[in-house]
């Protein structure tokens, strides 16, 4: 297992070997969790908001016509509770 040094200001460079099974690249996002004594790193991908609810809309525009029509009252319900559940995990 390799080992890193701490720097200035607590920066770490993770060995590349690591980066590149995960495929971390420079400036992507990483969330950080403590479990024990131990420190646990998760890449992850943040999507601007507007972006994702375009992306979304158009999604279930696609399953809505699949599965009948669906008011957008409800696709908006269906989404935020889906939304909801998926964040209390």
């Amino acid at each position: 297992m390799p080992f890193v040094k701490v720097l200035r200001g607590g920066q770490i460079t993770m060995p590349k070997e690591l980066r590149e099974v995960l495929e971390i690249k420079e400036g992507d996002i990483l969330e950080v969790q403590m479990e024990e004594s131990k420190v646990i790193l998760k890449p992850k991908v943040l999507v601007d908001k507007d972006q994702a609810w375009k992306r979304l809309h158009k999604i279930m525009t696609k399953v809505g016509k699949r599965h009948g029509k669906i008011s957008e009252k409800e696709m908006e319900s269906d989404v935020l509770e889906a939304i909801r559940t998926v964040r209390s995990r």
